[in-house]
């Protein structure tokens, strides 16, 4: 029989995210139609909401720039940019806003990853940390979490 994994919704305070200052955010993989799954140097990063690379905060590239034309000679491939904008370096930063469960990942005073939730009903993200919690943002800014599985 399947271990039973209980979910449970969480205060915000307990999303700690200073245990990913340090690590790295590569290999990036996508997945059809819009999953994007970050390891995060033994824990994981599982993302279904939009996100954005900036870059001496300028907007750089986009999850939804991904696969569209533009005019350009080939569609914008934001997997490849997105892992060479991760290349090589180490997360400085990272927190949530409370409220909207926006993750801001720093690598420098120059480079960021957003992760932004934009439904009030849909999951957008999962976090799964090296210590055996996991973290759901859910819809409307809510947080849930559960241990092992």
């Amino acid at each position: 029989m399947d271990p039973v994994i209980r979910v449970e919704r969480v205060d915000f305070r307990e999303l700690d995210l200073s245990w990913m200052v340090g690590r790295t955010l590569i290999p990036v993989n996508f997945h059809e139609p819009g999953l994007w799954i970050f390891d995060v140097d033994g824990g994981l990063l599982s993302v279904e909401c939009p996100w954005r690379a900036l870059e001496g905060g300028r907007l750089r590239r986009s999850s939804e720039d991904h696969g569209h034309p533009y005019g350009l000679p080939a569609p914008v491939d934001s997997l490849a940019y997105v892992r060479e904008f991760l290349r090589g370096r180490a997360v400085t930063a990272a927190r949530a806003r409370e409220g909207t469960l926006d993750l801001v990942i720093e690598f420098g005073p120059e480079r960021v990853l957003e992760v932004l939730p934009l439904s009030s009903g849909y999951e957008a993200w999962i976090l799964a940390d090296p210590f055996g919690r996991s973290f759901v943002a859910q819809g409307g800014g809510n947080l849930a979490a559960w241990r092992g599985g």
